[in-house]
């Protein structure tokens, strides 16, 4: 067995673990990375970018919305969205700054590229089987033992590091441990010219749950999600109940792909000692729309802050860690699930409409909270 003590072992090379290898090894940190898959990946996701996504890149790779234009990794723009409900009259709204859409097999590609160029070591096809938190060790699945003063788990919602950190006794899991499941499928936008050219959102399709039509410059993606312990049993039909109101035929040959995602089983304290947990691997998405991409840069932007500054006594990284995690981002989480309990646990028949005057009455300012421009906490006294 060989062995290696690199500063910092991070597991999984999505955008959380390739935005922490680059500012680590940017740093001088010497800095491995693995993954069980091979780069470039398919990656379900809807790939919306927000305003507060572009401005975290802005300040952790120096780059602009036109810039990744230019690179091809926005392939899509639109001022222009759509909320729905069914059998219920749509709401059109215009941004004034546009979401962004990017296909996640470009867009995860070309952040680890970059933390490679920084320095970054990285390892594809190394499935990580065991993990020892308490001596920043992993095991690999060809028998490599691997050590490192710092250990991120950035391998998605299914952790192999959560999962070991919890066995071990060192972290306690949410109360509601909730997940959602979603299903998503292309469709060739020549199948039909109906297809519209933004984002839209659709309700009552699903409880506890929505689904959404994303434009691309050649397809168009379909998609659901719902709470697992509320609709898991009922997605694949509820998808089906959706398509039948979209302009596309499943004799077309639609392919269907599922996956999980946090949806409200963020944690507290991401992580222990010199394991911290990053993006989905700590349960961070919007627990009201499901965006994930924002929650990956920006905690592993807070990790690698903490790091970079207890580089000298790692078993301290936790603590500036979840200060920074604390006052930044567990606020919006807790005010977005706010959010969800207060629309989603009214009877299907009329979330849609109460929805559905909020966004008539506060434009803007829902605007700018999914934006990011603007908190969820205003939504406070509507749950109280």
């Amino acid at each position: 067995m060989r062995k290696s003590v690199p500063d910092a072992v991070i597991v999984g090379a999505g955008p959380a673990g390739a935005t922490a290898a680059f500012l680590l090894a940017a740093n001088g940190l010497r800095v491995l990375i693995l993954d069980r898959s091979h780069f470039p990946r398919e990656k379900l996701c809807g790939g919306l970018l927000t305003w507060k996504t572009i401005q975290t890149l802005a300040s952790v790779f120096s780059v602009t919305a036109a810039t990744l234009t230019a690179e091809k990794i926005i392939r899509y723009e639109s001022r222009g969205y759509l909320v729905g409900g069914r059998n219920s009259r749509p709401i059109h709204g215009t941004l004034d700054y546009p979401f962004h859409l990017v296909e996640r097999k470009v867009y995860d590609q070309f952040w680890l590229k970059r933390a490679v160029s920084a320095g970054a070591e990285f390892r594809p096809g190394v499935r990580v089987i065991s993990c020892n938190p308490s001596a920043g060790q992993v095991v690999t699945s060809d028998g490599e033992i691997l050590n490192g003063r710092f250990l991120l788990g950035a391998d998605g919602v299914a952790s192999r590091v959560r999962s070991a950190l919890r066995r071990a006794g060192k972290l306690a899991d949410p109360r509601l441990g909730e997940t959602a499941i979603a299903i998503e499928t292309f469709a060739p936008r020549t199948i039909s010219g109906a297809f519209p050219d933004y984002p839209c959102l659709h309700y009552g399709h699903i409880p506890w749950g929505y689904a959404w039509s994303f434009p691309a410059s050649e397809r168009q993606l379909l998609g659901i999600l719902g709470l697992k312990n509320k609709s898991g049993r009922r997605v694949a039909a509820c998808f089906r109940d959706f398509l039948s109101s979209q302009p596309v035929r499943m004799e077309n040959g639609l392919r269907f792909r599922s996956r999980s995602l946090p949806y409200g089983n963020y944690l507290a304290t991401p992580g222990w000692n010199n394991c911290l947990l990053l993006g989905d691997a700590a349960g961070l998405a919007d627990p009201f729309l499901g965006e994930g991409i924002y929650y990956a840069h920006r905690s592993a932007q807070l990790a690698s802050n903490a790091i970079l500054e207890t580089r000298s006594h790692p078993e301290s990284a936790l603590q500036a860690y979840r200060s920074r995690f604390l006052r930044i981002l567990y606020p919006e989480l807790r005010y977005a699930h706010a959010a969800r309990r207060l629309i989603f646990s009214l009877p299907p028949r009329l979330y849609y409409p109460f929805l559905n005057l909020l966004l008539r009455v506060r434009p803007k300012v829902w605007e700018e909270t999914i934006q990011g421009q603007r908190t969820f906490r205003w939504l406070k006294k509507l749950n109280t």
